[in-house]
């Protein structure tokens, strides 16, 4: 994919193809399975979920920052910057996780749970895409 020169959102669109699915959906699962596991006695399906959306997002965050395949140039610009890039996967993260908890939990709990699962994911995105960002591509 080629970027175009006056685009803005052309950057965000390639960098979202970096994206890893497939180790982002196996860090989803193993973390969701793990997650039903530790809950067993009581059957759960909310809280796993919640786990598997969030672990998803960080992990395809984290390797779309730090993985070698995709466009050098949305690496280039999600090291440039990298509390844009981050507000993606928290978005994506905090949504789902409002989402699920909204059938364990009340209406302002989901939204808190949600919130919070953002801005924990945003955060710590955003400081490996400073870290990740220095280096060379």
């Amino acid at each position: 994919m080629t970027l175009e020169r006056g685009n803005s959102l052309m950057p965000v669109h390639a960098a979202t193809l970096m994206w890893p699915t497939g180790i982002a959906t196996g860090a989803g699962v193993v973390a969701g399975g793990l997650s039903f596991l530790t809950a067993l006695p009581a059957i759960t399906i909310a809280g796993p979920i919640g786990t598997a959306i969030f672990f998803f997002a960080l992990v395809g965050g984290g390797v779309a920052l730090l993985g070698s395949k995709g466009d050098r140039r949305a690496r280039r610009w999600a090291g440039q910057y990298p509390w844009r890039f981050a507000a993606g996967p928290a978005a994506l993260a905090g949504v789902g996780v409002a989402a699920t908890s909204l059938l364990s939990a009340g209406f302002f709990g989901a939204i808190f749970a949600g919130l919070g699962a953002a801005a924990v994911i945003w955060v710590i995105l955003g400081i490996v895409g400073m870290v990740a960002g220095n280096k060379s591509t």
